[in-house]
């Protein structure tokens, strides 16, 4: 076996075309400043390409998967060489009547790698890339169901409440049935979900569920009365297929930011890597701040040790942080805690404030030397 594999999921096929971490979680937690150089993990790319708004110098966004580097450089390359209007196109948030015409023209822009790889995905580019990953299209096909069973108008209805006491009253009085329960029992179980890209050894719980189901419906009701709907793409995404509308995208479609996003567009370097052994590869104190994701439930616990010696080792002073779960529960090594430090509060306010309400833990932390 490879070292760079070693004790670590490996994956090949298109997982997620969208990033399912909360960019706003992200970005309160690692408080980033104009100059800075970034570690992200790729996945969806959304979240990357939202912090260009921050005028960084560096983001390197690393991904074992070689498939969500190439969907970086798509994505990368419409910023560079379309306009707005057609960029929202492309990629599927509004109608298009040619993407392969459009995808042509940038494929010259992509690696060779990249390119053969999007020329034999011919389907996610006609449809547009948006929404489109393994996971994304389990996403729709479970909204549809809900729809189904809970009804399309009263999911629709939910987006148009415009107060957290009509929030939890509609999800008292009229959401929260056994339907709505046996839907997570069904799609969100471990078999399910282990078929759409997500490993079987995912599934250990360290918050009281018994299930993941369990533990996702909990997460889903939380989003439904605690959190506003209408700024809460996750949320629609999830129960109605798409975002509600343009008014409701992540940071990096918003129009406002396209203008910055594409001046900058160049400073995202995507590296194709075991995250471990890439940072045993970098300077020390190099970055300023590190976004992890949930890669470390990928992991043994050797080489999560191993990953976080090295995010220590190549983090500035003061670095920040920012950690999920998903379902299994990992941590910090103990002996890297006086250095890698949780911030307590801040970490309970972004769990709180979560709009993806996917992850079991999402956690800020500050690097000590």
């Amino acid at each position: 076996m490879k070292k760079e594999l070693k004790g670590q999921v490996a994956l090949s096929k298109l997982i997620f075309t969208h990033n399912w971490e909360d960019p706003a979680m992200d970005e309160k937690a690692l408080q980033l400043k104009p100059g800075a150089t970034v570690f992200t993990i790729t996945s969806g790319g959304c979240n990357t390409l939202g912090f260009l708004r921050f005028d960084l110098a560096e983001i390197f966004c690393v991904d074992i998967n070689p498939s969500q580097t190439y969907l970086m450089e798509l994505k990368q390359a419409a910023f560079r060489h379309l306009g707005y209007e057609e960029m929202l196109g492309f990629f599927g948030i509004r109608e298009h009547h040619d993407r392969l015409h459009v995808f042509n023209s940038l494929s010259k822009d992509l690696s060779e790698e990249a390119r053969t790889f999007w020329q034999g995905q011919t389907s996610i580019l006609k449809k547009g890339i948006i929404m489109n990953g393994r996971y994304e299209r389990f996403v729709k096909l479970a909204s549809r169901i809900l729809r189904l069973i809970q009804g399309s108008r009263k999911t629709h209805n939910l987006f148009t409440l415009d107060s957290l006491t009509e929030q939890k009253q509609f999800y008292e009085q009229q959401w929260n049935n056994a339907r709505w329960r046996f839907i997570f029992r069904a799609m969100f179980n471990k078999k399910s979900l282990a078929k759409k890209g997500l490993n079987a050894d995912y599934f250990h719980f360290d918050d009281g569920s018994t299930s993941f189901s369990e533990s996702f419906q909990n997460r889903a009701g939380h989003a439904i009365s605690d959190l506003p709907v209408q700024d809460n793409y996750f949320l629609s995404l999830y129960l109605l297929g798409h975002y509600q509308n343009e008014t409701s995208l992540p940071a990096y479609l918003m129009p406002e930011n396209f203008s910055l996003i594409k001046a900058n567009i160049d400073r995202i370097i995507p590296v194709t890597a075991d995250s471990k052994y890439w940072l045993d590869s970098q300077s020390e104190n190099k970055f300023d701040a590190m976004a992890l994701s949930n890669i470390c439930e990928l992991m043994d616990a050797t080489d999560t040790d191993k990953l976080f010696s090295e995010v220590l080792r190549t983090s500035k002073p003061s670095a920040k942080l920012v950690f999920r779960n998903l379902m299994i529960p990992r941590e910090v090594p103990e002996r890297l805690r006086e250095q890698i430090v949780k911030n307590e509060a801040l970490s309970k306010e972004i769990q709180f404030q979560d709009r993806s309400f996917v992850y079991g833990k999402v956690a800020a932390y500050e690097v000590v030397k």
